[in-house]
């Protein structure tokens, strides 16, 4: 017992953050140009989300689905091979593809709840970021833009944008049952980061009290409502 007790949650990672940081260089220049494109693709959700059309919003939807499964390979090809825990997250990032995707086929009746300023705001301040800002977080920290983290290529930013489209599109029961996966991989991504002693986890602990936020006021929507 001593002796498990004298490990530190390092001592668990069977990586440092050079080898981390580097899985996104690896992907980025492995799917070049598609991260260009990948972010691209999420400004013009953004401005279609503007719209609350049903078809871009069904669009939006999809393109959120695909954004998962890009997610997905990054942590199986990408993750997985030096963390094999990994295996399983993919695979959770494809059922919230799956997830998505129904919400899009069969869920697209009501948008963006206007009684829910909380949910709304939080959302859209989610999805900026996760779209425009969270891909230049590196350069603040050092890193090169050439291991940028980008919605549809890597988990991070692919899971806040989730988290946000979700506040706006349910903000009820439903919005916090279909966010469960993408909450749970950011609580796991922050506390690896800070593991790694990374302060960059501590924007994804703030990413998700500001979900919180946003979710408070709209917990006890009944689901039929939602």
């Amino acid at each position: 017992m001593e002796t498990w007790l004298s490990y530190a949650p390092s001592d668990f990672l069977m990586f440092g953050p050079e080898v981390y940081w580097r899985l996104f260089e690896l992907q980025n220049r492995a799917l070049w140009p598609l991260p260009v494109i990948a972010g691209l693709a999420g400004l013009a959700c953004l401005m279609l989300l503007a719209t609350q059309r049903p078809v871009a919003i069904r669009s939006v939807l999809m393109l959120a689905a695909l954004a998962c499964l890009g997610a997905a390979h990054f942590l199986a090809t990408r993750y997985a091979p030096i963390n094999w825990p990994m295996v399983y997250a993919a695979w959770g990032f494809g059922l919230q593809a799956v997830a998505l995707t129904l919400l899009a086929v069969i869920g697209s009746r009501k948008r963006f709840d206007k009684n829910d300023a909380a949910a709304t705001a939080t959302g859209w301040a989610l999805l900026g970021y996760a779209t425009i800002l969270h891909p230049f977080v590196g350069l603040a920290f050092g890193r090169p833009l050439a291991q940028a983290e980008i919605v549809g290529i890597t988990p991070d930013p692919t899971a806040l944008a989730c988290l946000g489209l979700l506040n706006l599109m349910l903000p009820g029961c439903w919005g916090i049952a279909c966010a469960t996966l993408p909450f749970l991989w950011c609580v796991f991504s922050a506390a690896t980061l800070l593991t790694l002693s990374e302060p960059q986890g501590w924007i994804l602990i703030a990413a998700l009290l500001l979900w919180f936020l946003g979710r408070s006021t709209s917990v006890f929507i009944p689901c039929g409502r939602a």
